[in-house]
């Protein structure tokens, strides 16, 4: 018997197929199943294209029936799932996306005025360095001053002791590398010559920098003592330039605490820095804004279920009808896939129980046959017992009886 074939999608013509006999051919029935199969499988596709062009449908109208009614309170229901529900979750979803982009702009302001903070503190960092260097050559001069003053009062005695040794040394070493500089010899004579003149240079360069700031360190320290008496008139110059510099820098120091205290507050903290929290603000903006089309689809399908158009008939306009009517079909039409989807299944389900039940009365015969044969094997036992019973009695009575015996 061939299957009957679908000549278009829907199980009516599948139906029948049930109170086909079970005891057809293996890959008969094999194909009948898969052929059912295909056709649940072609109406799911039909039911879902339908589903999907009715949602779009509803979608459009929802989000049409939003901004018809704005800030208007049309629905008095307190319904959990009824349209002012709907319109609450709607609304708020809309003031998140607004505060959110609220943050987001102010979050910008705070980005410029980081720029600006970054340009300021930079610039004064550069001052203020620019500063302290004017400020060491000060002090230097003001320690050369102090240690070559003539009066004895005025000069710290370790100090200028310091100052005369490395005096002594810095001489050593210039007089040194002119005596080098005046050798001649061979390629090992100025091999030896080169490495005793960078030696020399380099302790030279040391001795040098540790007389700067042995002077360094006298200018900072006679600053620090307050002395009235100045060692020299070019000394009480550089004194008096000192201070006016060390007031500057302390004025810088103090408006860089406070920038880059107002840019510790902008830039970090537990919250994150300004753009990881705009980044933050975006991505939950399109996370809400992902989730309209549910809300939208939401509300459209309550003003096409039962009572719906009563509810929204001061927004629905002739279009909006006709797109209810639309909706109204599809979802007929969805309906009756369902119905024939379900009808094949049914089928399906009849055909598979009755394998089920023909499955079990073969088990059922071949219990039987067992039990036959079991009869069959007890009653041969039975007849065996009657048999070796019997020939007990034979052998019981010869034993017992009288044959003559012996004298």
């Amino acid at each position: 018997m061939e299957p009957v074939k679908p000549a278009n999608v829907n199980g009516d013509a599948f139906l029948k197929m049930a109170a086909w006999p079970l005891k057809i051919p293996k890959n008969v029935y094999n194909k009948v199943m898969d052929e059912r199969k295909s056709v649940i499988k072609d109406l799911e596709e039909k039911k879902r294209i339908l589903a999907d062009t009715r949602n779009r449908l509803l979608e459009g109208l929802g989000e049409t029936l939003f901004q018809k009614i704005g800030d208007g309170e049309p629905f008095s229901d307190g319904q959990a799932s009824g349209p002012g529900i709907v319109l609450a979750e709607y609304r708020g979803m809309q003031k998140e996306i607004a505060d959110s982009n609220g943050a987001i702009k102010s979050l910008e302001l705070d980005i410029l005025r980081l720029k600006e903070l970054e340009e300021k503190i930079t610039v004064l960092e550069s001052e203020q360095s620019m500063h302290n260097g004017e400020l060491a050559q000060v002090h230097i001069r003001i320690g050369m001053a102090v240690l070559g003053a003539s009066s004895p009062d005025n000069v710290p005695f370790l100090l200028k002791k310091q100052e005369e040794a490395l005096i002594v040394k810095i001489e050593e070493h210039e007089r040194t590398l002119e005596e080098l500089e005046e050798q001649g010899g061979g390629i090992f004579g100025w091999l030896s010559k080169n490495a005793k003149t960078a030696v020399e240079k380099a302790l030279l360069s040391k001795n040098r920098s540790d007389l700067e700031k042995l002077y360094l360190r006298a200018g900072i320290e006679y600053l620090s003592a307050a002395r009235d008496e100045l060692a020299a008139e070019e000394a009480a110059k550089d004194t008096e330039k000192a201070l006016e510099i060390k007031k500057h820098i302390s004025s810088l120091t103090e408006e860089l605490l406070l920038l880059k205290e107002e840019r510790r507050k902008i830039g970090g903290g537990s919250e994150g820095s300004p753009s990881s929290r705009i980044k933050g603000f975006e991505k939950r903006i399109a996370q809400i804004t992902k989730g309209f089309p549910a809300v939208y689809l939401k509300f459209g399908s309550q003003a096409a279920a039962s009572g719906g158009k009563e509810a929204f008939a001061s927004f629905l306009n002739e279009e909006d009808s006709s797109v209810l009517e639309k909706a109204e079909i599809l979802s007929s039409q969805i309906a009756e896939e369902e119905l024939s989807i379900k009808k094949i299944n049914s089928a399906i389900r009849i055909d598979e129980e009755k394998a089920e039940i023909e499955r079990l009365k073969k088990a059922i015969a071949a219990q039987r046959q067992k039990i036959t044969a079991a009869e069959d094997a007890i009653a041969g036992l039975e007849e065996q017992i009657n048999e070796t019973e019997q020939h007990i009695g034979e052998l019981e009575a010869f034993v017992q009886g009288d044959h003559g015996g012996e004298n």
